[in-house]
């Protein structure tokens, strides 16, 4: 199942570098059906008044810096059923540059990549 998240009333700071995902028993590197590299970025998610942590999935590498404010487009939350109990992760389509708060422009030069995936960590 998966859920849309609207993002308009919530600003996303990238908190740690893109890290590209990894098979857990080998360290092989993850990659969708494609071929194309899974990554996950934390992002501080904040609604002005409180915030939190969360690992959002994305195919590609999305090439935002620590300290940037993006949009995650298409923001999901996943959830399936594994053995009777809920596991749920993040996934956005790409991760767009977006407005300093209280400054002008984007945080960072162009759109930011990445496109949706199971890419988060669960």
């Amino acid at each position: 199942m998966q859920f849309k998240i609207p993002t308009d009333a919530l600003r996303f700071l990238v908190a740690d570098r893109p890290e590209q995902r990894k098979e857990f028993e080998s360290g092989a590197l993850r990659t969708d059906d494609q071929g194309r590299p899974l990554f996950q970025v934390r992002l501080l998610a904040m609604d002005g008044e409180q915030s939190a942590p969360i690992k959002v999935g994305v195919v590609g590498d999305p090439q935002v810096p620590q300290g940037t404010f993006v949009v995650p487009a298409g923001l999901t939350l996943n959830v399936v059923d594994r053995r009777g109990d809920s596991v749920t992760w993040w996934t956005a389509e790409r991760l767009d540059a977006a407005a300093v708060p209280g400054g002008r422009g984007p945080s960072a030069s162009g759109k930011a990549s990445g496109t949706s995936g199971k890419g988060s960590g669960e």
